[in-house]
């Protein structure tokens, strides 16, 4: 594959092969192939400047994130209008912050702004912060998702349950830290929405959690419900994680 085909498949948003050329451009040592990605984001689509700047974001998390802050401003480049600083911070708050990959970018210090909105008195603000904080790949992250585990809003507890294993599959979940997110995990399989209690399962399925999943399983403290969903995440019936951009890899590198 040649990274000439794969810019081509990514500027056509209907291309079937789409996914793997995205991933080919993440992994390409090519020289000079962030300068070719920069040049040609301005006057593309959402759809094709967003993955432009997510791929830039993959491949060098610790750039300048100038390229994708500007993004979001309200003058055109070389201009400047009274409210741009304004929305650059409102950037954190985007839904589109993700598919931009502001979450991967450590110099935008992501995990410090979406930490602040975990606690936010908005369901909204909350749910964003939680999917955010799952797609960092940072360990500084985990302690925030599994304070959401906890949220008052269903749907909180839901995103924290798969921000937990995408924050695993990516590798952010260290030692230090399995122990508290099985126990915040192991509290959702108690939930009143079977939805998050086969949510939890799922995360709890995948290494380095599912020694934890399995002792829960031999306990007696698991509902009728929630035992017959244990089970079926056990044999193999774990919901998809599905994916927060164009490029995103789901559940395909998950570990039992």
């Amino acid at each position: 594959m040649s990274t000439d085909a794969a810019l081509a498949a990514v500027l056509d948003v209907d291309s079937p092969e789409r996914l793997g050329h995205i991933r080919f451009l993440i992994e390409s040592t090519e020289d000079g192939l962030d300068e070719r990605m920069l040049a040609l984001i301005d006057d593309q689509p959402l759809g094709v400047e967003s993955v432009l700047c997510r791929v830039l974001a993959e491949r060098r998390p610790d750039r300048d994130p100038t390229y994708v802050l500007d993004r979001f401003r309200r003058s055109k480049p070389g201009k400047s209008h009274p409210v741009d600083g304004w929305l650059r911070r409102l950037a954190y708050r985007n839904p589109l912050g993700v598919l931009y990959g502001i979450p991967r970018l450590r110099l935008a210090s992501p995990v410090e702004h979406y930490a602040r909105d975990v606690v936010s008195w908005r369901a909204t603000r909350r749910l964003l912060a939680v999917l955010s904080l799952g797609d960092t790949a940072d360990p500084v992250a985990v302690p925030h998702v599994v304070t959401a585990l906890r949220d008052r809003k269903w749907g909180v507890r839901l995103e924290a349950t798969n921000a937990i294993r995408r924050l695993v599959r990516d590798g952010a979940v260290g030692p230090q830290a399995v122990d508290a997110v099985a126990d915040a995990l192991v509290g959702c399989l108690s939930d009143r929405r079977l939805k998050v209690v086969e949510h939890a399962a799922a995360a709890l399925s995948i290494h380095p959690l599912r020694e934890r999943l399995i002792q829960e399983r031999r306990s007696s403290g698991l509902t009728a419900d929630a035992v017959a969903v244990v089970d079926a995440v056990l044999d193999g019936k774990r919901p998809p994680l599905e994916p927060t951009w164009a490029g995103d890899i789901g559940s395909a590198n998950e570990k039992e």
